[in-house]
């Protein structure tokens, strides 16, 4: 049976369209929240104050949504659309029982646990950082109801909705950095998420409660579906813990270090997750379903197609642009974020951070497309096996890179340990399919490192020689120069691939003719 690629690339399409309308309301987001409140104690706060929330909430709705995917997905399958439901609303049910629990716990606990997350703060940093904790405990209960919504949705292939809705998560931020930060200072912006949240939530809610499966009831718990969600989330819950520990350790170090370090680190996350988030999260939200269906079906020759046309695909976008943003990291930085109160001292720190988080942004994008094909063949154990080990490399390169490069010490530290944690999940997950397409995997890859690092050396000299000649405090030049050295750097890219014939050129040029086509003859 052939890969349906036009339903799964309309798919990724609709995903990359709404994914970068966010990403771009997302910098806007994060430029006014760097303009407001800069790189300061009061953002470190903010962002300690978040870590359990955000946590807690991502790891909930990440972990149950993976694993009630396939299992609603071979349901509806085999069993019908009332059976599915049955599941789903049991699932959603207890998700949401325990969410409101999580919640009013960490009101009670946070001024134990919220001063230990940034031990090196300040006396009064870290009590406004417990002041602004409490106030976003309910959106433990928002952020995690809206990724099992989101995932639902995306399992009937409705993936407009939650494509687009988080852009009123982010008009939220916006709002309240912008409006209520001038009158209620950094707890403006907490409030501006809790609104964001609310709205997204609702956005996706009622498109799903047209489907009318749902009902607000416990009456499947036996059910032998929920019982395979719960065997398949207890390793998960496990693995994305630890994985959480990266985060926790990351921001426990940087306390200690220079004033604005978490929030550097935070705001080089922020870039490198653009590329991230458009592309990699695109595509292996897209391909998740058709995986799943692939993996019920057990058409293993389908699937390993999907992973490996998915991968080179995904690479030959993403090597490029990780390149870009390792040579450009200041001039970037600079021109998001350097203005208001984020000075130029910050935008060292945080382009520091985003240089040594961009080499590992092509392990990132793997992993994305290796976990969700575990998933898809119902096997969360292994990779969470992995990912452990993958923890225990990062806190280790953490405390010895910390001490040489302070801050990017960290970034190149979890930029390894992703590295580390690919290869270990292909190596693992190649041994259960027999094989993973590696040679043209390998061959694709070589001629996209090649062209990327062509690029990379044609950019850094052109930076270097035009630097000179434009004045960083004047936002026009910063835009002339920076927009003029990445478009040297796409067409430089561009002819190299063609030269060395990459055959993922060939691929994207006809998919774009197909769909210009396509426009034009319903048009």
């Amino acid at each position: 049976m052939k890969i349906n690629r036009q339903g799964m690339g309309e798919a990724a399409f609709l995903i990359v369209a709404g994914t970068v309308l966010s990403r771009i309301l997302g910098f806007v987001r994060e430029t006014v929240i760097a303009y407001r409140f800069g790189a300061t104690a009061q953002t470190d706060a903010f962002l300690v104050a978040s870590i359990v929330p955000m946590v807690l909430s991502g790891m909930v709705a990440g972990t149950v949504a993976v694993a009630l995917v396939p299992v609603f997905t071979e349901a509806r399958m085999k069993k019908g659309e009332e059976e599915a439901w049955t599941i789903a609303s049991t699932v959603i049910n207890l998700t949401a029982v325990a969410l409101v629990a999580a919640a009013v716990l960490f009101v009670f606990a946070a001024p134990v646990i919220v001063p230990s997350l940034g031990p090196g703060l300040a006396p009064e940093t870290k009590a406004l950082a417990v002041q602004l904790s409490r106030l976003l405990a309910p959106a433990i209960i928002l952020i995690g109801l809206v990724g099992l919504v989101a995932a639902l949705l995306n399992a009937y292939r409705h993936f407009i909705y939650p494509a687009f809705a988080g852009l009123l998560y982010n008009f939220g931020m916006i709002g309240g950095a912008l409006f209520l930060g001038s009158l209620i200072g950094i707890s403006g912006l907490a409030v501006g998420l809790l609104i964001g949240a609310v709205a997204h939530f609702l956005a996706l809610v009622i498109p799903l409660a047209l489907k009318k499966g749902y009902r607000p009831t416990l009456i499947g718990l036996r059910h032998p579906g929920v019982k395979k969600i719960g065997l398949l989330i207890l390793p998960f819950i496990i693995g994305s813990a630890a994985g959480q520990v990266n985060l926790l350790v990351d921001r426990v170090l940087a306390s200690g270090l220079a004033e604005g370090s978490i929030s550097a680190l935070n705001f080089a996350v922020r870039v490198m997750q653009l590329p991230l988030g458009i592309f990699a999260g695109a595509a292996a939200t897209a391909a998740y379903p058709f995986l799943s269906e692939q993996a019920v079906g057990q058409r293993t020759d389908d699937l390993r197609r999907t992973f490996s046309e998915g991968l080179r695909l995904l690479w030959f976008i993403i090597f490029p642009l990780s390149v870009g943003l390792m040579v450009l990291s200041e001039p970037i930085v600079r021109l998001l974020f350097e203005r208001g109160a984020f000075d130029h001292q910050a935008t060292s720190m945080t382009a520091s951070a985003l240089l040594y988080y961009s080499l590992g942004i092509f392990a990132h994008a793997a992993l994305a497309l290796l976990v969700q094909v575990y998933f898809a063949l119902q096997d969360t154990a292994t990779p969470v096996k992995l990912g452990i080990w993958a923890v225990g490399v990062n806190i280790v390169l953490n405390i010895i890179l910390v001490r040489y490069l302070a801050h990017g010490g960290l970034a190149l530290a979890t930029s390894i340990a992703t590295m580390v944690n690919c290869f270990l999940k292909a190596y693992y997950l190649r041994r259960l399919l027999g094989h993973l397409d590696g040679r043209r995997i390998l061959r694709a890859a070589t001629k996209t490192v090649v062209s990327s690092v062509v690029m990379g050396v044609v950019v850094a000299t052109a930076y270097s020689y035009t630097a000179p000649l434009f004045d960083p405090d004047i936002l026009s030049q910063q835009l002339l120069q920076t927009g003029g050295l990445i478009v040297l750097g796409g067409a430089v890219y561009l002819i190299s691939v063609a030269l060395l014939k990459a055959e993922e050129l060939e691929r994207a040029f006809t998919w774009a003719c197909a769909k210009l086509q396509l426009n034009s003859v319903r048009g």
